[in-house]
């Protein structure tokens, strides 16, 4: 499709309760996704509570590779 995104996204969410203020991160990678997908999950991951969400634009050929192991 024209419009397909692919993105490596980083979710920072913040543990103050913690001594050192532990930062938990998680790694996802979408694709195949139009843009106004993607904002709609951004959204939702702040409503879900995340601190900081980190978008990396990568190519189609870059998210193939890292899905390949995935996928049957």
């Amino acid at each position: 499709m024209k419009f397909d995104c692919f993105y490596k996204v980083t979710v920072t969410t913040c543990v103050p309760e913690s001594i050192n203020f532990f930062e938990d991160e998680e790694i996802y990678h979408w694709g195949y996704y139009p843009y106004s997908l993607v904002i709609k999950e951004i959204k939702e991951l702040y409503k879900e509570g995340a601190d900081a969400v980190e978008l990396e634009m990568i190519t189609q050929d870059e998210f193939d590779k890292i899905i390949k192991p995935y996928t049957p």
